[in-house]
């Protein structure tokens, strides 16, 4: 399993999928980034080393004045988000009387709705309003959901008490809130990059090791400060202190319009490759009403191909490319699933621990903050103590085989969970010591950073540049999809908890065996066909717009790909 040679040179190109950030020519992963814990990708402009010849030439030393502006409104966005986020699943419980069950699937269900929006965001960003205007206008909306959401923890707001509470006013806010910072994250770091120009590509990827030190940081203070007013002054303190800090990151966001590079959108890649798919099945169904009577000299093998008919044959090759790495995510819902369960299930079985540390009791998702703190030291520990020295030793610890060790990692924490459940269950009330839960928060830690870095680094390497946020999107729709599979479950399936967390392990070790045989089936595509697509090198498109009359039907470029099997990966 894996891809020849990526363990040798890998360190050309590294991502950070939950901030959306691709930093290119890094030396290493540790000397470029360190990234935030929750998976929050962006789909737009996602290749931030931007050729805008209209930036104004400014000091290689020094950042764009307009970067400040935008780094003070990410940072109190993501603490405000944080701070809900930490909170939300024991407010649901203790505050609005729902089920634990119910509560969880709340959550999940806004972190589902969270990550749909975010392909809306980078629609309206490209084809639409552009990145300045998708940014203010989608953080008016974050900020009135957040205050609507706030406004329910008032005590007497929404009724007398737990189970006779409204809960409109929760779902008003919850809606707005997922619209909102969905809307944002794809293009708040894409906005970033266009104030640089080519010449400042060293000074980019020192903005965002800073960057996402501060979104580290933020996330940590955030997990630990909102459980503490929570506990001291109350829900609504703990929800309208992110409210007011949402309102200073808008402020803070418009004080540089004057300064900010605005690029006018060009078009949505994404929508472009909607409607190839869509005309690719309308032939596809044609072809099956009319049999031999259609006229089927486009198609070469794949389901694509018709598409050449009416569209640009190159992006229908790009999204054949893309179609077959896209194929490698289909694990990913599934460890998905289980990452985002830290914030709902995970939380729910710290409440009936012992949180006791010598006289201060702790809050249930204070635990939390320990994913942030691991992640900043899990990244270059890796780095530097495991991948480099397995590359020195010739071993390829490929990109794939980082993945798929990162899966096998995350079945290892959730049977960690249900035994500490089994404990619980088996011991008097609150007596099971809350720190018994740190080895699976170690454990899926180092899932996530073996598995998120390194699943987006691999799609990047192996698809076109245009096609970049296509593979974001295929990645947000795996997170989408997991948190909507962990709602349906946690509803629909009557378990004791520890036989739910050995179901959703069991369902990941299930998908390990078929991501080792998709693994096994990926054939690496030559670099002479991605210099063809991305137009790096003479190709026969260069001049198919001029002779699109007298076309003839194209060669599959991919059949290059298929031929060219390096046995090494297996």
């Amino acid at each position: 399993m894996g891809l020849d040679g990526e363990s040798k040179n890998s360190h050309q190109l590294y991502v950070a999928p939950t901030e959306g950030i691709l930093v290119e020519n890094a030396e290493s992963l540790s000397d470029t980034i360190s990234y935030p814990s929750n998976n929050e990708i962006s789909s737009s402009n996602v290749d931030l080393i931007v050729e805008n010849e209209n930036i104004e030439q400014v000091s290689d030393s020094k950042f764009p004045p307009s970067i400040k502006y935008i780094l003070g409104n990410e940072i109190c966005e993501r603490y405000s988000y944080y701070a809900l986020r930490s909170i939300l699943t024991n407010y649901l419980i203790n505050f609005m009387g729902y089920s634990s069950k119910n509560a969880s699937s709340i959550g999940h269900g806004f972190n589902a709705g969270a990550y749909i929006f975010t392909l809306v965001g980078a629609y309206i960003s490209d084809g639409v309003l552009g990145k300045y205007k998708t940014i203010l206008y989608f953080s008016i909306l974050y900020c009135i959901g957040a205050a609507i959401f706030a406004i329910t923890a008032i005590p007497g707001v929404t009724g007398s008490g737990p189970g006779d509470r409204s809960p409109w006013g929760v779902i008003i806010g919850l809606v707005g809130i997922a619209i909102g910072t969905g809307g944002i994250k794809p293009v708040v770091s894409a906005f970033c990059g266009d104030q640089f120009g080519p010449h400042q590509k060293k000074l980019l990827a020192n903005l965002f090791q800073v960057f996402y030190w501060c979104v580290n940081l933020g996330s940590f203070f955030s997990t630990i400060i909102s459980p503490i007013l929570r506990t001291n002054v109350g829900y609504w303190c703990a929800f309208i202190v992110p409210s007011v800090i949402l309102v200073i990151a808008i402020i803070v966001f418009v004080l540089g319009n004057n300064k900010y590079v605005k690029n006018e959108p060009q078009g949505s890649i994404l929508k472009d490759c909607v409607n190839i798919f869509g005309y690719a099945l309308k032939e596809r169904i044609k072809k099956l009403i009319q049999g031999k009577k259609y006229n089927d000299s486009y198609y070469t093998g794949s389901f694509y191909d018709r598409a050449k008919a009416k569209y640009d044959p190159r992006t229908v090759e790009q999204l054949k490319l893309v179609a077959r790495v896209l194929i490698i995510f289909i694990p990913l819902p599934f460890f998905w699933s289980l990452f985002d369960q830290t914030g709902t299930r995970w939380t729910i079985q710290a409440n009936s621990m012992n949180r006791h540390l010598g006289s201060w009791k702790i809050d249930s998702e204070i635990i939390n903050c320990v994913n942030p703190i691991l992640v900043m030291i899990f990244v270059p520990i890796f780095e530097y103590g495991i991948y480099r020295p397995l590359e020195k030793r010739n071993i390829n610890f490929s990109l794939l085989r980082k993945m798929g060790t990162g899966m096998f990692l995350s079945v290892i924490a959730f049977y960690i969970s249900a035994i500490i459940q089994v404990k619980i269950d088996n011991s008097p009330p609150e007596s099971v010591h809350i720190t018994l839960q740190l080895p699976q928060y170690v454990v899926l830690t180092a899932a996530e950073v073996l598995l998120s870095i390194t699943g987006l680094e691999f799609a990047y390497k192996n698809s076109p540049r245009a096609m970049k946020s296509i593979v974001m999107a295929g990645w947000l729709i795996c997170v989408s999809i997991g948190n909507i599979f962990d709602a349906f479950v946690i509803e629909l399936i009557e378990l004791p908890d520890y036989q739910l967390s050995l179901l959703f392990g069991s369902v990941m070790f299930v998908f390990i065996f078929i991501f080792i045989i998709v693994s096994y089936r990926f054939k690496p595509i030559e670099q002479k066909t991605l210099d063809e697509l991305n137009g790096d090198i003479p190709s026969i498109y260069d001049n198919y717009n001029k002779e699109i009359e007298n076309a003839t039907p194209l060669n599959d470029l991919t059949s290059s790909v298929d031929s060219s099997h390096n046995t090494n990966n297996k």
